[in-house]
């Protein structure tokens, strides 16, 4: 069959080699869909941001995953120039954001623990390039909650009028949702994620979601295990519309290290399941890995970026003291 079936059913198309054949040339010209790589050598197996797509993130209070969210945020728009809509209820006001923000960027802190304190002056010429970038929405009227579907919609409106190129709602519990008018959990969730998926497809935005899990048992060692995607309320209807699917894990609350499980990556050429690890600069606000796992000195470690300066062992003792494994989450 060589003609392209219309209105078969209202609304949908059957597919014929007449129609895709030009589509098809140029999609194996350019390769199956392959997203950004995210500043570090270990994820990228794994993972990368690419637009179109959804990613679903979880983890115990203070595992990090708000800092991992936005530290590849920034990363793509200092690398891509990306510029990203963010809704962070659950990160503080918009002085914190902003503050964790310019310190992830600058590695200069609002903190008087450390030494390595921001200026004046830095925060004046790194600003407006951060809300360039960042477009941090905030609530004006306290009682007011935004839907899911407002805020995709918001997004997508954004797309077409700034270039964006992610969203990201930290975390879904603040978010305004309408369950009644569907009558069960499982199906207003069946709803809202089908919609999210749509939404990013149709515009090619990334849309993140950072959803809390319920509780999980603990191992022998008396540690919570790491939850997965079927621990969050309504699991099932998560991994079922879900596509990218991380956890994010911190094994010990006394360390810096930040265990990240890569559950379930859809499409494929964007990465695989798996887990890599990465530990946490207090001083930088920024994760770093070790090149030679023989090696953990500070002079062993690796950032990033090129912005964030590579300490010696001198700086960071002046900074930080002899350890950094108090984590700020």
């Amino acid at each position: 069959m060589s003609r392209l079936y219309k209105n078969i059913v209202d609304g949908f198309d059957i597919v014929t080699p007449a129609g895709v054949n030009n589509e098809m040339i140029e999609y194996a010209k350019k390769g199956a869909l392959k997203g950004k790589y995210l500043g570090y050598p270990e994820v990228q197996e794994h993972y990368t941001m690419a637009l179109g797509g959804v990613t679903d993130w979880t983890g115990f209070p203070q595992s990090g995953k708000s800092e991992v969210v936005m530290d590849y945020l920034l990363n793509t728009s200092i690398y891509y120039g990306w510029k990203h809509l963010v809704y962070l209820p659950d990160s503080g006001n918009e002085k914190e954001i902003i503050a964790d923000l310019l310190h992830k960027l600058t590695g200069k802190t609002f903190d008087k623990r450390f030494k390595n304190l921001i200026t004046d002056f830095e925060i004046t010429s790194e600003l407006p390039w951060l809300l360039e970038h960042f477009k941090i929405l905030t609530k004006k009227d306290l009682k007011k909650k935004l839907t899911p579907y407002q805020f995709w919609d918001l997004a997508a409106k954004l797309k077409d009028e700034e270039g964006l190129h992610t969203a990201t709602i930290d975390a879904w519990k603040d978010m305004h949702h309408d369950t009644q008018k569907f009558g069960r959990d499982d199906k207003y969730l069946e709803d809202v994620l089908s919609y999210r998926n749509a939404i990013a497809e149709k515009h090619n935005i990334h849309l993140h979601t950072v959803v809390h899990p319920l509780k999980t048992d603990k191992d022998n060692d008396g540690n919570r295990k790491p939850p997965s995607p079927y621990d969050l309320k309504g699991g099932t209807e998560w991994y079922n519309n879900g596509k990218c699917m991380v956890t994010v894990h911190r094994p010990s609350g006394e360390k810096n290290m930040v265990e990240i499980y890569w559950n379930k990556i859809k499409p494929r050429s964007i990465g695989s399941t798996g887990m890599s690890v990465k530990y946490f600069d207090i001083a930088l606000r920024k994760y770093y890995w070790f090149n030679d796992p023989e090696d953990h000195s500070v002079e062993g470690r690796t950032y990033a970026q090129e912005k964030y300066f590579k300490p010696n062992k001198d700086k960071v003792s002046a900074i930080v003291g002899d350890s950094d494994d108090d984590v700020p989450f």
